[in-house]
Formats: structure tokens, sequence, C-alpha cells
């Protein structure tokens, strides 16, 4: 699987399937719009600070942080939290330690801000 033009394309056998913008709406519904979550453009949340974000979670938010662990969060955030490393953007082991996009995601779902999940889904297809 491989990016040309910004679609995906998957060589099965013997053929070339595109995924255009097109085939992702038709299918999925999704819009082509809202914020690009990948781990080089992060900053595109303004304001967002992952320290801060993550001690505004926890139940005790005085707690001292060395790992992004779901184990203190509070309890919407904990699922949210679930919700997006098994559901949404599975991985195959440590779905209890959230990375600087799963946070990201988790803000933007709390806070209402529009997502480009058909971005995303692409970006971890690709993974």
């Amino acid at each position: 699987m491989k990016f040309v033009d910004n679609n995906l394309v998957s060589h099965v056998k013997g053929v070339d399937m595109e995924i255009t913008h097109e085939v992702w709406i038709a299918v999925t519904k999704l819009k082509y719009a809202g914020l690009r979550i990948n781990k080089g453009n992060i900053g595109v949340v303004e304001d967002f600070n992952k320290i801060q974000y993550y001690r505004s979670c926890l139940k005790n938010p005085q707690a001292q942080v060395r790992t992004y662990s779901v184990g203190g969060l509070k309890l919407n955030e904990r699922l949210m939290a679930l919700i997006v490393t098994w559901i949404l953007t599975p991985r195959r082991s440590n779905h209890s330690v959230l990375t600087e996009e799963d946070l990201v995601c988790i803000y933007c779902i709390m806070n209402k801000v529009k997502i480009n999940w058909i971005h995303i889904i692409k970006e971890h297809m690709q993974k």
C-alpha cells in the first residue's frame, strides 16, 4: 500500500486498486474536511499543550507524570482513550500508553473540534 497523488493505492492480484477521495466519501459518508492529525502536524490544534491537557484529564492533576498512561484518567477521558486506541486507530500493543496523536484526538473529540477522519484512516492504513 502506498500514496500516489494523496490517494491510497494497493496492488491486489496484479491490479492496482486506487482509493480516491470520492471513493472514501461514497463508502464512509465522511467529508474530507477538518483537522489533519498526524505525528508531523500536532501544532494544527491551537494552544494545545500535551502535558497540560493530560494533567487536566487526570483524576489527580497533581500526580507526577512519567508516561501518558490511561490508568489515572477520569472516566470519560479513559473511555475515550480506549475507543481511540482500540477501535479508531488500533495498534498491536501498548494500548495503555497514549501517544501525542491519541491525546490530540481525545482533545478534539471532547471539545467538538472537527477531525478529518479520512486522513487519519488513510495514515493509519499505510502504517
